[in-house]
């Protein structure tokens, strides 16, 4: 019996480093900055680093560092890559007999631009993972479970909605923090499924998209998810904290911002944090400060696995110090 199952994706990243990579202000792009290097040149990187990455094997290492017992259920190619997804969640004692293998398809790929500011640029092949199917969940195994996490199964909103079922009609927990290719589906087809979840996790950008709320209306934000779904919702935003309602009390999470390496699986760090503490204690004060310190934890450090916050209470205590983590009700 585990205690967790996590489900989405797995690459395998390559960072590359450069002090010659820019950061300079385009108000032509979503986010207002730009990475770049000069075209038709040789740029004489400084750095180069190979991480296994991902939504399902990212939070899964969370899951195995907090005592967790935990499998990962991700979808690879027959290559070398997919032999090192496996080899390396094997190493963190987490299950891989879950993990489906494509034959058709090569593992999903990431290139890393990190810039000197700890942001980055990303280029993905998702490969076997963004082809999720019915025959890749062995659902006789994914019932030997008391949650599971659910990331990105490539939009595949129809699997997700068949899991969710499973997973109620089985009495397991489920936490979602849906993808890109999923929250395209918008509110209507998402709520019936977001419904049956016990925590969902989206970011900022996320929320205010599928809400159709403005940017800084925080207010808005969670009362609209306080009154549309009556489980536990959480909005990262990065340094600046979070957003929670559990239904009935609404909280704003701040933190002491920390100057960060490497910004990459910051999400999974904090999401997988979160409903690591909930697990543990039952209790969103302790969730916060475990999700916190996991994500301060890793975006200190390059490479979406490092940095993150092992069981020993000592090491969770110093970081809740260091980030002075704080909890304001609505």
């Amino acid at each position: 019996m585990y205690d967790i199952i996590t489900i989405g994706s797995a690459t395998q990243d390559v960072y590359v480093f450069s002090k010659k990579f820019r950061v300079l202000r385009d108000s032509r792009v979503i986010t207002g900055e730009i990475e770049c290097f000069a075209f038709g040149t040789k740029i004489e990187l400084d750095d180069i680093l190979f991480e296994v990455g991902g939504g399902a094997t990212n939070t899964a290492f969370t899951f195995a560092s907090q005592g967790l017992k935990t499998a990962c259920l991700t979808k690879v190619g027959a290559d070398g890559a997919g032999e090192e997804v496996k080899k390396v969640l094997k190493k963190a004692k987490i299950s891989t007999d879950l993990v489906a293998v494509d034959s058709r398809r090569r593992t999903a790929h990431s290139v890393i631009f990190l810039a000197p500011n700890g942001e980055r640029t990303i280029l993905v092949y998702r490969g076997a993972s963004h082809h999720f199917e019915n025959k890749d969940v062995n659902f006789r195994k994914l019932g030997k479970t008391r949650w599971l996490y659910i990331t990105s199964l490539g939009g595949n909103i129809d699997l997700i909605k068949k899991v969710v079922d499973f997973a109620n009609k089985h009495k397991i927990k489920v936490a979602v923090n849906p993808g890109k290719m999923e929250l395209k589906y918008g509110l209507k087809k998402l709520k019936p499924i977001f419904d049956k979840v016990d925590i969902l996790l989206l970011n900022r950008e996320e929320a205010t998209e599928i809400l159709r709320r403005s940017y800084g209306d925080d207010l808005g934000i969670i009362d609209d998810l306080s009154k549309l779904f009556h489980n536990i919702s959480v909005v990262t935003e990065g340094e600046k904290g979070s957003l929670i309602s559990d239904g009935q009390n609404k909280y704003r999470v701040k933190i002491r911002p920390l100057k960060s390496v490497d910004t990459t699986g910051a999400g999974d760090a904090y999401g997988s944090g979160f409903v690591a503490g909930y697990i543990k204690k039952r209790n969103i004060q302790y969730a916060v400060q475990l999700a916190g310190a996991n994500a301060a934890g890793e975006v200190m450090t390059i490479g979406a696995k490092q940095g993150l916050v092992s069981k020993n209470p000592l090491e969770l205590k110093k970081w809740i110090k260091l980030l002075n983590i704080r909890i304001v009700k609505y």
